[in-house]
Order: C-alpha cells, then sequence, then structure tokens
C-alpha cells in the first residue's frame, strides 16, 4: 500500500511540474503584444462593433457605394511589433466588392501589395493608420443577403509571427432605399 502511494504522488508531482511548465514557457518566451485596433468609416457609414454591422447611409445612381475605412493600429506594450499585415477580404469572393485604394496616412512606412498591407516595424507608443477605399455594388448585395448570405468586409491584422491580433468582421447593411 505504501509503494502505490508513493507511486500515485510522484506521478501527481511529475504531472503538476509538467503542466505548470507548459503554463509557463509561452509567458516567459514571448513578447508582451499589446495592440489596440479599431477600424472607422471615414466618409459617411457606420462601423458598428458591438453587431459587427457597416451600415452605409448613401448610394449613388448607378447602386455603388464607395466607402473609406481607416485601420488604426496603437502599440502600447512593452516590445517593439514587427511585421503587422493588415489584409481587407470580402465574402463571398466575387466581384461584388473591389479595393479601389490603400494609403498610408499616418505612422511608420508600410509596403503595399494586392489586399493588403505590412508595416515593418511599430515601436513602442506609436500609431500606424492606413485608409481603404472600398466600392460595393448595392444591387448584388441585396440579392445575396436576401438569399440569407452574408456579405462581408473582413479586416484580419496580424503580427511578428503570424500571430492573429484582430479580426474585425463587418457585415454590410444596406441604407434605406
Amino acid at each position: 500500500m505504501t509503494t502505490t502511494l508513493r507511486i500515485a504522488v510522484y506521478a501527481m508531482l511529475f504531472v503538476v511540474s509538467v503542466s505548470s511548465v507548459a503554463f509557463l514557457y509561452p509567458v516567459l518566451t514571448r513578447p508582451d503584444i499589446s495592440l489596440v485596433v479599431s477600424v472607422d468609416a471615414e466618409l459617411n457609414g457606420v462601423a458598428d462593433d458591438f453587431n459587427l454591422e457597416y451600415r452605409p447611409k448613401t448610394k449613388d445612381d448607378q447602386n455603388i457605394m464607395t466607402e473609406k475605412f481607416a485601420v488604426r493600429i496603437a502599440n502600447l506594450g512593452q516590445v517593439d511589433i514587427n511585421d503587422i499585415s493588415i489584409e481587407v477580404q470580402f465574402e463571398p469572393d466575387n466581384n461584388w466588392f473591389s479595393l479601389v485604394s490603400s494609403e498610408q496616412t499616418f505612422g511608420p512606412l508600410a509596403t503595399f501589395s494586392d489586399n493588403s498591407a505590412v508595416i515593418d516595424k511599430l515601436s513602442i507608443g506609436k500609431t500606424a493608420t492606413i485608409k481603404y477605399e472600398v466600392s460595393m455594388n448595392a444591387t448584388a448585395i441585396g440579392t445575396n443577403n436576401l438569399l440569407q448570405d452574408k456579405s462581408q468586409i473582413i479586416f484580419v491584422i496580424k503580427a511578428e509571427e503570424n500571430i492573429l491580433i484582430s479580426e474585425n468582421l463587418y457585415n454590410v447593411i444596406l441604407p434605406p432605399s
């Protein structure tokens, strides 16, 4: 009985020590990444983070809505963050949405390609702002939403080592006719 109790205690101590190392290792080896991300509509739409909706207020005669979104990223952590990637995705993946332009309006230099921007280094206490101009076909979006599919604009922000920092997803809700 004493041998069985001794083996059980040793096994329990082994499991506790392995599990504590498994929980402490990421805390000790990974830097404190504290990026704050916000996405705002720049022209006349409303990006509602609570309901995950984007509601434009107007559309033109051809039922095309062109809106600007500003993605703001602030580094409030204790270390500089490298390779921040901001990618714009559209659901469904067809020609109902198109990225008209993307530009940097504030912060360290970014490089642009297709639907993404990469900031090489965001220092402690610094902020970066990237603006995206998106064109949307209101007729196709309305048809898609009537079919119970969601028309979505997705902003995916990743930092060094491809760590997902934020995924801002907005269901596009059409303005009143």
